[in-house]
């Protein structure tokens, strides 16, 4: 068998197993009533945030349950990319919507990330704030598997941390990371071509050996981030600066580790973490409503094909993003 037809044949099966995935979605909320269908096709229409559905029944008032899961970047709305999972946008929206329904007493986060970008991650970080500030609500933030380097920058904004004792947690700290293609450029009789207007323009260009200066330059921008991401911590856990330093060395700790050392505050499940946010938010019986992630747009996926610059499983997006200096905090 030919290139051409490998290259046939892997394309053929991405698009069945896409097709099949949205088929069985498509079947299973068709399966559980007509308006629960409308409602999904409304939701792909207008690209919702969220849906909505009770988590644990109550007779008391309402707590809402937002989940944070994958790596916190910015997501293209037009990406190809299918693999994607974290939707930053989406996310920030619940947040607000959660905060601003009078009916919500109280937002719990349930955390399982490895981090991400400084830029997404800060962000988050202080919209918890500023709608904390604003709405006077409790915010708790539960540990499930993972909540690591971006993952606790967010949490730091929590009023009470839970997690479960194995959760892997801390990494406190920066990280920029490049790729050197230029020997393997060499052995393949590819040259990089490059125009400039300053000297710093093509920063971590993978075609070149970095200088002196140039690792100067990008050590600074991590230190700079760094200190931002000990300050954070210091202000969140009530900690001297000096004994978050101590403690930011990039290393993850487990559950139990980080609630010996004050990074998280009780060890426990999600149901613990419900019940303390209850207890905050002076509620016997909360209902808690979980608000539920967008999935993948797969028709706008499938609309995509049919433009000339159709990136198979977002590629080329990957490929540029890795040209690009990005500041990340997330574990190694």
């Amino acid at each position: 068998m030919n290139k051409k037809r490998w290259w046939a044949l892997a394309i053929f099966t991405v698009l069945l197993v896409v097709w099949a995935v949205s088929s069985t979605k498509v079947k299973q909320i068709e399966s559980s009533g007509t308006s629960n269908y409308l409602a999904y096709l409304n939701r792909i229409e207008n690209k919702q945030a969220f849906t909505t559905q009770i988590y644990r029944e109550g007779k008391g008032k309402i707590l809402a349950l937002i989940k944070l899961e994958g790596e916190i970047t910015e997501n293209n709305a037009n990406s190809t990319n299918v693999s994607s999972g974290y939707n930053h946008q989406a996310f920030i929206k619940q947040l607000e919507v959660a905060f601003s329904r009078n009916d919500i007493k109280g937002i719990i986060i349930q955390v399982n990330s490895p981090g991400g970008g400084v830029y997404e991650s800060d962000e988050i970080y202080n919209k918890i704030l500023e709608l904390k500030a604003q709405y006077k609500k409790p915010l708790v933030v539960y540990m499930s598997q993972e909540a690591a380097s971006g993952g606790y920058y967010v949490s730091m904004a929590a009023d009470k941390i839970y997690a479960n004792r194995n959760t892997l947690t801390g990494s406190i700290g920066v990280i920029i990371r490049t790729y050197n293609y230029e020997q393997l450029a060499d052995k393949i009789g590819v040259k990089d071509v490059t125009f400039k207007s300053g000297a710093q323009k093509d920063l971590l260009n993978p075609m070149r050996p970095l200088n002196d200066q140039e690792k100067a330059i990008a050590q600074s921008l991590v230190n700079e981030s760094y200190g931002y991401f000990v300050d954070v911590v210091a202000k969140g856990r009530n900690m001297d600066r000096n004994q978050v330093l101590q403690l930011a060395d990039g290393r993850v700790y487990s559950g139990a580790q980080a609630k010996d050392l004050g990074l998280v505050d009780e060890l426990g499940n999600l149901d613990q973490a419900i019940n303390g946010t209850a207890q905050l938010a002076n509620i016997i019986d909360p209902q808690v409503l979980l608000y539920e992630n967008p999935g993948p747009d797969i028709l706008s996926w499938f609309n995509s094909i049919k433009a000339p610059s159709f990136d198979l499983l977002g590629m080329k997006q990957q490929m540029n993003q890795a040209l690009s200096p990005q500041i990340m905090y997330i574990a190694n």
